[in-house]
């Protein structure tokens, strides 16, 4: 089968591997064509046909080949994006034909180059993964502050999510958000949760002693929760808990989180930067228990991806996330770690404590097990895969 990829991420000059690279990378792994699309506005890249880090993939860049910032130069970013979309990227795929056109949230953000493709029959069907409600969820964390434009921007999200045939939400949570936040939607669904490449096929290197390592990967930004991990941190100090914490990642809320720490004369937490994604997956593979976290009183449920990269290095995972969300169930009742509420430090902290005397009595261990197990089961870029090849069967004329 033919794929094509249009993202806003994808592995090059000044980008870190992610989702769709592990996906295109399982494709053609699988035996299919992989074509992909990218348009990031944020950082530069060459336009036009290029190499792909897997020269089994090819690459098609709309750029923008300069660096934008500030809010201003992020919607001029998005333009550029959007142009070279029918522009430049349209040129360079209206005589290919494509089994599955695959596109990722927010949906406005692809700027009608799927329906375009789907309409001209280049693509025989469309799938959108829907990783985040635009803009409910942007609303609520507080990164967009402009009421009025809720409803607009909502609408053009509608409409860019009905060009997809199907729609791959997270987890029966999401798929229920969905169909209550864009009621009428007539789009088939499916549910796939986040995944990650089998690469980290290595063993762990965690101590079966203490102190407990808890690790947090991920951009540190309003939404995030890493203020409640602070405040889980300066309790464990408090209890003298043989914790400690490690924060990996950058973001513009990482300055007043180490000041608070600072504040507390917390000791027992490190905020490390951002790291490459090796470097990082090494960090990790020394660690007892990885945190996913997010912050309360959202109403889009939530799936952290990092939930499958612990899994994937057979990490236990501590689940501090919304009510709305079920990804903490879905984790604990496959024995694969614990779940918390989002922004309650006092439940995080006894958690973490919980854990810490867990080392001794191979509860860490069985969790490790479970969560490694759930990965291959569930989790990993194979089983996306096999999910995508049943969109459109062999012979299957679509129309």
């Amino acid at each position: 089968m033919r794929f094509l990829l249009v993202t806003g991420g994808f592995a090059g000059p000044g980008r870190q591997p992610w989702l769709m690279d592990d996906l295109a990378e399982a494709l053609v792994n699988a035996g299919h064509s992989v074509d992909v699309i990218v348009g990031d506005p944020k950082t530069p890249r060459a336009a036009g046909e290029q190499r792909a880090e897997d020269p089994r993939i090819t690459l098609f860049s709309v750029g923008p080949r300069k660096k934008t910032s500030g809010a201003l130069g992020r919607l001029i970013g998005h333009i550029r994006v959007g142009l070279g979309l029918h522009t430049r990227a349209y040129s360079w795929v209206r005589h290919r034909s494509y089994d599955v056109c695959v596109s990722t949230s927010p949906a406005s953000f692809s700027w009608g180059f799927p329906r375009r493709i789907r309409s001209a029959g280049v693509s025989r069907r469309n799938l959108l993964f829907l990783w985040d409600f635009f803009p409910i969820h942007q609303m609520e964390i507080g990164r967009i502050n402009i009421p009025w434009l809720a409803r607009p921007m909502k609408a053009l999200e509608r409409k860019a999510i009905d060009a997809a045939d199907v729609v791959a939400v997270m987890s029966p949570a999401n798929r229920s958000f969905f169909l209550r936040y864009h009621r009428g939607a007539t789009n088939s669904t499916i549910e796939i949760p986040p995944w990650s490449s089998t690469k980290p096929l290595i063993d762990r290197t965690a101590s079966e002693e203490g102190p407990l390592r808890v690790v947090f990967g991920g951009q540190i930004a309003k939404g995030r929760g890493v203020d409640t991990l602070v405040d889980a941190a300066a309790l464990l100090q408090e209890r003298a808990a043989d914790v400690q914490i490690l924060v990996a990642g950058d973001g513009p809320e990482r300055s007043a989180l180490e000041r608070r720490a600072a504040a507390h004369g917390l000791t027992n937490i490190d905020f490390l930067g951002a790291l490459p994604r090796e470097h990082y997956r090494e960090l990790a593979r020394s660690a007892h228990v990885g945190i996913a976290i997010t912050v309360p009183g959202i109403s889009p449920p939530s799936f952290p991806s990092k939930i499958v990269e612990y899994c994937s290095l057979g990490i236990p995972v501590l689940v501090c996330v919304e009510d709305s969300s079920d990804a903490g169930e879905f984790v604990a009742v496959n024995g694969a770690g614990v779940s918390v509420p989002a922004g309650d430090a006092l439940a995080l902290a006894t958690a973490i404590g919980e854990l810490e005397r867990s080392i001794e009595d191979g509860g860490l261990s069985t969790m490790s097990v479970a969560a490694r197990r759930l990965f291959d089961a569930r989790l990993s870029a194979e089983r996306v895969v096999e999910a995508l090849e049943r969109i459109v069967p062999e012979g299957d004329d679509a129309d």
